[in-house]
């Protein structure tokens, strides 16, 4: 089983207590939540989160916390990006995820979600099977090999 980093667990378990007063399912991603899973993504540069648009707005509110969206990229774009400073690792918040496919921009509805025990702190991912989906989506050289990483993990999935 693949073994974070300290500064990414304790940002991640920083992570968990910051997003404790959301009302809504909130979901790591990216390479986080492939080494969350027990796979080795190649590496976790940041902890991508997504959360639902209100909990997003009252984080905003109540951390006084900028929105930071730049219109987002080419590939995905989110309505709210979040960059609270709660760890050595850095924490992206997005809400109202959309990623471009098929010339047009589709939301990101993930429906599958999992617990996962960080020294005693609860906090979740998608099940592998949503995981491999999403970072086929994304389809960056990056994404891809992160699904190679979980396909080799889990052959079947």
């Amino acid at each position: 089983m693949f073994q974070l980093s300290d500064p990414s667990l304790s940002s991640i378990i920083r992570l968990a207590a910051f997003l404790e007063d959301t009302s809504d399912p909130w979901w790591i991603l990216g390479s986080a939540a492939v080494a969350l899973s027990g796979v080795n993504p190649g590496g976790v540069r940041d902890i991508d989160v997504l959360v639902s648009l209100q909990d997003a707005r009252r984080l905003m509110e109540t951390k006084a916390l900028p929105n930071e969206v730049d219109g987002g990229g080419a590939l995905f774009r989110s309505e709210i990006f979040l960059r609270p400073e709660i760890g050595d690792v850095p924490v992206e918040i997005m809400a109202n995820y959309v990623i471009r496919e098929e010339g047009g921009w589709w939301p990101v509805k993930l429906q599958t979600r999992e617990a996962v025990s960080v020294c005693g702190t609860t906090v979740y991912v998608p099940e592998l099977g949503e995981q491999a989906m999403l970072l086929q989506r994304l389809g960056r050289p990056k994404d891809l090999r992160r699904l190679a990483c979980l396909r080799a993990h889990n052959p079947k999935g």
